[in-house]
């Protein structure tokens, strides 16, 4: 049977592709299979302590999963349009990374829920992955021409660089192969210069143990230098992406600014946080979490009231707020008069006293 042309498959079935969105078809089976490399980050302990992916990568770097799939459709959406300096906020601001600033899984999700729509109609079998543990999403990019690997890790294609969300769509329709194409970074390692921690400071290889992005979202203790770099970031960190010659296109607006009022952030029920931010990855969907996170960049980047806001924040009932409001105060450079605000002796967390003796030496 003649392999079929996806894109002219689309328009028969009067299926438009968005202007954010890319598309490309790779033929099963692909013989692709990442779970070595996977496993290998995890042997070496780059993953920190992350799950997602790490915890099956025999079946979430497989490439093929599926014995009925003929073809898996890449689909991948630019946010670029969305873009926005996230520098030189007023004092009290925080920042939020741009794919976060708000869902912008969903119109990939939908496009490719029409996709589905459209092959379940057809009575074609179909299997769709979107920011799933269970499937490692650029497992096909590289090889379906859409782009490449950067140094930063990140999926980069023309025009867009790293600005762009990948979902995956396994079809038993055999589709012909999109063209292929060889791109490259070449001696470009602007990502590695510009990223604050270090931790792309091998190239094609994250060090999450250093990745700001990593630990905003981690229910562990922040290390204390850590907390310094993460300056005024609320959640997630751009600095590899904004420095990204590819992705700096004519969207990029320098006017529009993605930020926070931390206190605001902090003054919110963690019901009402969590509600606000629901597409954020937030641990155990604890707002303590994301007031962490507020807490850090406040005392990054503080403004007239900052320490009055956290001193009040130390007879928090959460004990996570207490720990990183005594550091936020340590930070702030007033821990000599934090004893007319907080009596240690009171602490019931052994948690938060070995904090506060810690930063009292």
């Amino acid at each position: 049977m003649k392999e079929k042309n996806l894109f002219n498959y689309l328009n028969l079935h009067k299926i438009n592709v968005p202007k954010n969105i890319n598309i490309a078809v790779i033929s099963l089976p692909s013989l692709i299979n990442k779970s070595l490399l996977i496993k290998e980050a995890k042997s070496e302990n780059r993953h920190a302590n992350m799950k997602f992916t790490f915890s099956n990568p025999e079946y979430s770097g497989l490439g093929d999963k599926f014995e009925w799939a003929k073809s898996c459709i890449v689909i991948t959406y630019n946010y670029s349009p969305e873009s926005s300096d996230n520098h030189s906020f007023k004092p009290g601001d925080g920042a939020i990374a741009l794919f976060a600033s708000k869902n912008h899984y969903k119109p990939l999700e939908n496009f490719i829920n029409d996709l589905s729509g459209l092959f379940k109609y057809e009575g074609v079998k179909t299997q769709q992955f979107i920011d799933s543990p269970q499937h490692y999403d650029r497992i096909f990019f590289n090889s379906s021409g859409l782009g490449w690997q950067g140094k930063s890790t990140m999926m980069l294609s023309p025009g867009i660089g790293p600005w762009q969300l990948i979902g995956n769509l396994y079809t038993e329709e055999k589709f012909e192969d999109t063209e292929k194409k060889s791109f490259s970074c070449g001696t470009c390692n602007l990502c590695q210069i510009s990223c604050p921690t270090g931790a792309l400071d091998d190239e094609y290889i994250l060090d999450s143990n250093k990745c700001i992005s990593y630990w905003l979202q981690s229910p562990d203790i922040i290390p204390h230098d850590m907390r310094t770099n993460i300056g005024n970031k609320f959640y997630g960190c751009d600095e590899c992406l904004t420095s990204c010659p590819p992705g700096q296109t004519k969207n990029f607006n320098k006017i529009k600014k993605n930020s926070v009022d931390l206190k605001k952030i902090l003054s919110m029920s963690n019901k009402d946080l969590v509600d606000k931010y629901s597409w954020f990855y937030v641990p155990k969907r604890n707002g303590d979490f994301l007031k962490r996170n507020a807490l850090i960049a406040l005392a990054n980047n503080p403004d007239e009231t900052a320490v009055d806001i956290i001193y009040g924040l130390l007879n928090s009932d959460s004990e996570i707020i207490r720990f990183y409001s005594i550091w936020a105060i340590w930070k702030l450079t007033k821990f000599n008069e934090i004893a007319q605000h907080y009596d240690i002796d009171l602490e019931q967390s052994e948690f938060v006293k070995n904090e506060y003796l810690r930063l009292m030496k």
